[in-house]
């Protein structure tokens, strides 16, 4: 995903000079190209992430939007302060796009796994938060995110994450995009668990089940009215790379009680049971309960009942 973002900003940027790309020291060979081919619009503002927000939310003050690129936590919780006061509550257009979501950089500890950042920066004012299923995602949401003016987080993956949208997705605010159909349920999913989300929908095929799998990359806007025929359907299941607390379950439960929906909904995120483990993302994946299996044991406990 990072790379697939990083391509469609530099040629929108090519474009457009009022495009921004700031790093906190991070991104080398990734970002090089952006670098090299438009030095007076990338901006490295070494390891001080408080000092690089209050930064990008003064150039974006001007009419600038202002991409501030980093690892996980770092772009996020390390300069929370900063995102509240100069960016939200001045409603500055500065897009926040942290990589590594969730546990995609499991080796390095928990300092670098993302669990928390959708919860806080949802609770924010006038912050958008984006979260691409797949680089066919990551492409279309990007010219989006260039496009709006509202202070956005768009949270991405590490790399290599696989194409899960078999044609174009839809991209507007709000949107669900159902790449597959099923009448018995739904699994929705925000982000690179997708993958999961689509392997678990193939194992219930097996078991005479029929559910459809749909990506919410917009967390802070939620289509009612596909979640309302989603829950006539059948239970919905809520899978994200995340703690349960505050996150992209968290969100959907908001909106269905604000609508008074009624229905089945169950959610398969990060139980954070293993903090002081290490490993790669699908390790960590199913040592903290986000599983194929989970999703499958989840769904057919909720159709019983």
């Amino acid at each position: 995903m990072r790379d697939t973002f990083v391509k469609t900003l530099l040629e929108a940027a090519k474009y457009d000079p009022n495009i921004i790309l700031m790093t906190g020291d991070l991104g080398y060979g990734v970002l090089d190209t952006f670098q090299t081919e438009l030095p007076s619009q990338f901006i490295n503002s070494g390891v001080n992430e408080q000092a690089m927000m209050g930064m990008a939310a003064g150039y974006a003050s001007t009419g600038k939007r202002v991409f501030v690129y980093s690892i996980g936590n770092f772009p996020t919780l390390r300069c929370l302060e900063q995102i509240r006061n100069d960016v939200c509550l001045m409603n500055n257009p500065v897009v926040i796009v942290s990589v590594g979501a969730g546990y995609a950089y499991g080796s390095q500890g928990y300092t670098h796994h993302a669990l928390e950042d959708i919860a806080v920066l949802r609770a924010l004012p006038n912050m958008e938060v984006i979260v691409p299923a797949d680089p066919i995602e990551t492409h279309g949401l990007t010219l989006a995110v260039i496009a709006s003016s509202k202070p956005t987080y768009l949270r991405l993956g590490k790399s290599n994450e696989p194409e899960i949208h078999t044609t174009p997705p839809k991209i507007s605010v709000g949107v669900i995009n159902e790449i597959k159909t099923g009448t018995d349920g739904t699994l929705l999913f925000a982000g690179s668990v997708g993958v999961l989300a689509v392997a678990a929908a193939k194992e219930l095929e097996t078991q005479g089940i029929s559910v459809a799998v749909a990506s919410m990359p917009f967390v802070s806007t939620i289509d009612l009215n596909y979640l309302s025929s989603a829950l006539v359907k059948g239970p919905v299941i809520v899978i994200e790379e995340h703690a349960y607390r505050g996150g992209v379950g968290s969100a959907v439960l908001e909106a269905v009680n604000s609508a008074n929906l009624q229905g089945s909904i169950g959610l398969i995120a990060s139980d954070q049971s293993n903090l002081s483990q290490i490993g790669d993302q699908n390790f960590l994946r199913v040592a903290n309960g986000i599983s194929t299996e989970k999703i499958v044991q989840k769904f057919n406990a909720l159709k019983v009942n």
